[in-house]
């Protein structure tokens, strides 16, 4: 009988996943013939059958059964005008040389993934792998860091430079072996070599085979108390012994950090839960093979891993602890000769991303600003900077807070797309990048980091252009924010073409356009709830405590309208002044003729000058949620002044969590502070004189404003136009940075269950600007047809 062949075009995270090998066993069980083979944006199987039922069950099983991380977001089924073969029965199934041959599809990139239990076990076990720090297989390691180009090939990476020894080329080569195709497979005989340097210059031992003695010197030098840096998968960590007061002291002295929080990285589970509160799926969340930090709530109870005068150091003041396990083979060795924790975290500057290089490392961490004692590094380029993600249980479900390492790039499905090739260049802070082209899928780029240095625009620049090298075709259209100031903005100017369009959307518009796509609600009617700390909005004032109502198949000026927001005060001290808190809570108290002369320490001379201003009408109105928050820890003593993002919003939630602590026994029983709801706006006086009249019980206060503000959310849930003409209460969608706040969304959960009120928040991408490329894009390709 005579075969027919057939190609199956498949598209989606299918190349570093270990896809190939599977497509090859997979095909030799089920006695077919033909190829895999990897292209450019695809993987391309050809099978020669004698019936069609044959591919059809081929495929079936082939997409129930695929590898974990492997993702089929579609595939095409071509049959063959003749067979490639000369015999009617082709000579078995083989993996064919890649090709660079491109479509217009979108391209697929694997992110990087925690060294898997099989690697860990060779590292143990004696052998070409004992001891062997980038011991990984075809199902973990480096992967999106290490790509300089598609289809992903070991000469396509930064394995390039390391040729297979014997022994490992006859595991890439044989199907049976966990490293049949694995890209980045060494081991000691053709290894990626560390080496140390610190003031007696760079020390490489002679063999691989030692280069476990430069692993078992940094876990005694960490113990001595100094500050290490070390090459991790996506970029340096700095690390010191999280016991020790001195080194943490000095670690917050020479990186310039007073007071923002460490992540601690734990040797195992065990050590964790001697700290934290630690629920079934924060721990599936750490033994995953993304291996985010997780953001994990303090039990204080005796006996922990860490005293309490340690974790003062690590997050003054808070009661949540961010924790990770060892995810690659440096920090899984270094482990065996330490017994407490370290504290982890990115090596950088001040708003600067994390460094890949080891000169520039040397240049900025050791010579010029010495934070580093000593530097452990190896001889394999980075090819993209990546921060470790970061998770938080929150509202019922994980949700992310940062989307890099082992989440992204990241890929979501989309529907109604009319545009061709369309960009979202993001906002100014949390920056990363989004593309939408007329396959239906939509690519995140990992987290960038905020736009405020020369090296952080640097790096959003590079970002930018290796997404856009990915894509054979010209952008049809970029959204970006409305502010002329932001970064984004301007580089999406300095990227228009003659064919390219650009379109301004509102940032809390795009923030509510990426929590409907996310959860696939852009087909109904819908109410968002934003709520951040900044924005430029339509009326050129600063938005920040907004809320849309959305209404699909309106024109595109109606489709999203602000149907209630924050009152209005004076953002006094402007945009860049925003971490002089009092400043916010002088001027919310000014617009309310409010006032308590003893909560504040301007001088008379200094009080007069910001009246001034004040009245002068020099600086914009705000509508800001986020600097409400400010003003609010403010006025009940918790801060003077703000040293990092969010740090009003986090004590405002370990003090209210501390008070429903103590007070268990009233249950749910608090009364929050009143507030108004008039002509759109909602008037927030009342909080502020509730703060005013219970600054003596702070831990009380913090409760009931969060409590307030949840009771907020759901008047306006409930007073919606819609909800008010059809007694059907909308979808609720909340988005925008505010919801980082557990203790608030947590109450939202409670208050929208008991009314039955169908709400939605971030499973899949942050609530903070780190979703609003994906809004800009999701918006672009949605309402604007391809020919734009």
């Amino acid at each position: 009988m005579k075969t027919q062949g057939y190609s199956i075009e498949l598209f989606g995270i299918i190349q570093g996943v270990g896809f190939r090998p599977f497509v090859y066993h997979l095909a030799c069980e089920m006695g077919l013939h033909g190829y895999v083979q990897n292209c450019y944006d695809r993987v391309v199987i050809y099978l020669e059958v004698r019936h069609k039922s044959q591919i059809e069950n081929f495929l079936d099983t082939l997409l129930k059964t695929m590898p974990p991380h492997a993702y089929v977001s579609s595939y095409h089924i071509t049959p063959s005008k003749e067979s490639i073969y000369k015999e009617s029965i082709p000579p078995g199934f083989e993996i064919r040389e890649s090709q660079s041959q491109s479509t217009l599809s979108p391209c697929f990139l694997p992110p990087d993934m925690r060294l898997c239990e099989e690697c860990l076990k060779d590292m143990r076990t004696k052998g070409r792998f004992y001891q062997y720090a980038f011991t990984t297989c075809t199902y973990c390691g480096a992967r999106y860091s290490i790509i300089n180009a598609l289809p992903y090939d070991r000469i396509h990476t930064t394995m390039r430079n390391f040729p297979l020894c014997k022994d490992c080329q006859s595991d890439y080569s044989t199907a049976s072996n966990r490293r049949f195709h694995a890209q980045p497979t060494s081991c000691l005989s053709c290894a990626i070599r560390l080496y140390r340097i610190d003031k007696n210059g760079t020390f490489k031992p002679e063999s691989a085979t030692d280069d476990i003695l430069l692993i078992q010197e940094i876990a005694q030098v960490i113990k001595a108390g100094k500050i290490v840096a070390i090459k991790g998968v996506g970029g340096f960590n700095l690390i010191v012994d999280a016991s020790n007061k001195q080194a943490l002291s000095t670690l917050r002295q020479r990186k310039n950090r007073p007071k923002k929080p460490f992540a601690l990285m734990f040797k195992d589970i065990a050590q964790i839960e001697s700290l934290v509160k630690l629920y079934e799926c924060e721990k599936q969340a750490l033994l995953s093979p993304q291996a985010p930090i997780v953001l994990c709530e303090r039990h204080f109870q005796k006996g922990g891993v860490l005293d309490e005068e340690s974790l003062a150091l690590i997050a003054p003041r808070l009661h949540t602890l961010g924790v990770i396990l060892p995810y690659n083979g440096i920090m899984s060795l270094l482990f065996d000769y330490l017994d407490k924790p370290i504290v982890f975290t990115s090596a950088n500057l001040a708003s600067e991303p994390i460094i890949t290089k080891t000169d520039e490392l040397v240049e900025k961490l050791y010579t010029l600003n010495p934070i580093a004692d000593v530097i452990l590094s190896y001889n394999r380029s980075i090819s993209h900077g990546v921060d470790d993600s970061i998770v938080r249980f929150m509202a019922g479900a994980m949700r992310p807070l940062r989307l890099a390492r082992g989440y992204a790039p990241l890929y979501l499905p989309q529907k109604g797309i009319k545009a061709g090739l369309v960009m979202g260049v993001g906002a100014q802070q949390k920056s990363n990048l989004c593309f939408i082209d007329s396959s239906n899928q939509a690519c995140i780029s990992p987290y960038i980091g905020d736009l405020q240095s020369v090296d952080s625009i640097k790096r959003y620049d590079e970002v930018s252009a290796f997404f856009r090298g990915l894509y054979k075709q010209d952008i049809a259209l970029i959204v970006h924010d409305l502010h002329p100031q932001y970064i984004s903005t301007q580089k999406a100017q300095d990227l228009a073409e003659q064919n390219t369009h650009l379109y301004a959307l509102s940032h809390h518009k795009a923030h509510f356009y990426a929590i409907l796509a996310e959860h696939k609600g852009l087909d109904e009617p819908g109410l968002g709830i934003i709520w951040d700390g900044t924005g430029l909005g339509e009326d050129a004032c600063i938005w920040g405590g907004e809320c849309f109502l959305y209404q699909p198949g309106a024109s595109l000026e109606q489709q999203m309208q602000r149907i209630y927001h924050f009152d209005y005060f004076t953002l006094l001290g402007g945009e860049s002044g925003i971490k002089d808190i009092g400043k916010l809570a002088l001027s919310m108290m000014w617009h309310y003729d409010v006032f308590c002369e003893e909560l504040f320490h301007f001088s008379s001379l200094e009080m007069q000058v910001l009246q001034n201003a004040y009245k002068s009408g020099v600086y914009k109105q705000t509508s800001s949620l986020g600097r409400i928050i400010d003003g609010a820890a403010y006025i009940l003593g918790l801060l003077q002044t703000q040293s990092y993002e969010g740090e009003s919003g986090a004590l405002l939630e370990s003090y209210a969590l501390q008070d429903m602590q103590e007070h268990q026994e009233e249950g749910d029983c608090i009364e929050p502070y009143g507030f108004e709801m008039q002509n759109g706006v909602i008037i927030f006086k009342d909080i502020l004189l509730g703060l005013l009249q219970e600054r003596a019980k702070p831990k009380r206060a913090a409760r009931r404003f969060l409590e307030s503000l949840a009771y907020i959310a759901l008047s306006l849930a409930k007073a919606s136009p819609q909800a008010l003409q059809t007694q059907h209460t909308l979808r609720v969608y909340f988005s925008g940075g505010v919801f980082q706040n557990k203790f608030l969304c947590d109450k939202i959960q409670d208050l929208f269950t008991k009314e039955c009120i169908p709400f939605y928040m971030h499973q899949v991408l942050p609530c903070n600007d780190a979703n609003i490329s994906f809004g800009q894009a999701v918006f672009g390709a949605r309402n604007f047809k391809a020919q734009v």
